[in-house]
């Protein structure tokens, strides 16, 4: 079922399998989840990074003040995903225990002193490598190294990672493009005069990797990017006489699911440059492709 459970003679493991069988049920079982959580870490950061309003791309180059909310902006969007309610103290209430939700960019999680002798919903997010790990801990206080100053936040000891019930360790989430590609090509889609040719220039760079539509409309800085997009007069034009397809998980997910492209979210834009005669055949008839 995960990817790392805890030995069934380990203390915690009565009360974490039973939270990790909650939380994979409200989700809708684990292969739902490995997929919608990742989806949720990028819509998270896209939506710190606020690229259409802002001009920044990177987590990097948001406020330290913007990359605390990071983790309240994570807590709020996997609650409501599982449909669960907030608990008294912590942040929700699974199978009428409460669990606090914690996350880092970092390597670290630090834990509020509530959550001592508490469980945890671990969430680790690497913008570098697109990489996360959500895991559950019971947060004993043998297992952390207790702060001396007066607001007793714990950080768990490294060598108490192995207390951790890993749901997803080192799993891909969908990246921020910006991370992934080199500065000349960077520096190339931005040069790009206008959001229609900026769009098709990135598309052109960045094939065959689903592209959340928040990113999509930082490039085409307008608020209708749809326009940016389709034929007449978008991005679509300029793609697909190069024999690229530009297509879109919301309505184009039969075609994305035959190619073997998936999975794409319907928030998601894929391109793709098809060289199997089949695939180019199927393309063309549906018009993705000249």
């Amino acid at each position: 079922m995960s990817h790392a459970p805890l030995d069934s003679s380990h203390p915690d493991y009565p009360l974490v399998s039973r939270l990790v069988k909650a939380i994979l049920n409200h989700a809708g079982g684990f292969d739902k989840f490995a997929v919608d959580v990742p989806a949720l870490l990028r819509q998270a950061f896209d939506e710190v990074i606020d690229a259409p309003r802002t001009n920044r791309f990177t987590l990097g180059e948001t406020e330290k003040t913007e990359k605390t909310y990071v983790g309240t902006k994570v807590e709020i969007l996997i609650r409501n995903y599982l449909g669960v309610a907030k608990g008294r103290v912590l942040d929700m209430l699974v199978d009428g225990v409460e669990i606090d939700i914690k996350n880092t960019t970092g390597r670290d999680w630090m834990l509020p002193k509530e959550v001592v002798g508490r469980p945890a919903l671990l969430v680790r997010s690497s913008e570098s490598t697109a990489l996360c790990d959500v895991g559950i801990v019971v947060c004993r206080p043998e297992y952390l190294r207790l702060s001396k100053n007066q607001d007793g936040k714990g950080q768990l000891l490294a060598a108490q990672h192995v207390n951790i019930w890993w749901i997803l360790r080192q799993h891909p989430y969908p990246p921020n493009f910006w991370e992934v590609l080199s500065v000349s090509d960077r520096m190339e889609i931005m040069s790009a005069r206008g959001g229609t040719s900026r769009i098709a220039a990135l598309f052109e760079k960045v094939q065959g990797r689903p592209i959340s539509r928040q990113q999509v409309s930082a490039l085409a800085q307008q608020h209708d990017y749809m326009k940016r997009i389709r034929r007449n007069g978008g991005a679509r034009d300029i793609l697909a006489p190069k024999g690229i397809a530009l297509l879109w998980g919301q309505r184009d997910r039969a075609l994305i699911e035959q190619l073997g492209l998936g999975p794409v979210t319907a928030d998601e834009f894929i391109s793709f440059r098809p060289l199997k005669a089949d695939d180019v055949t199927l393309l063309r008839n549906a018009g993705h492709i000249d």
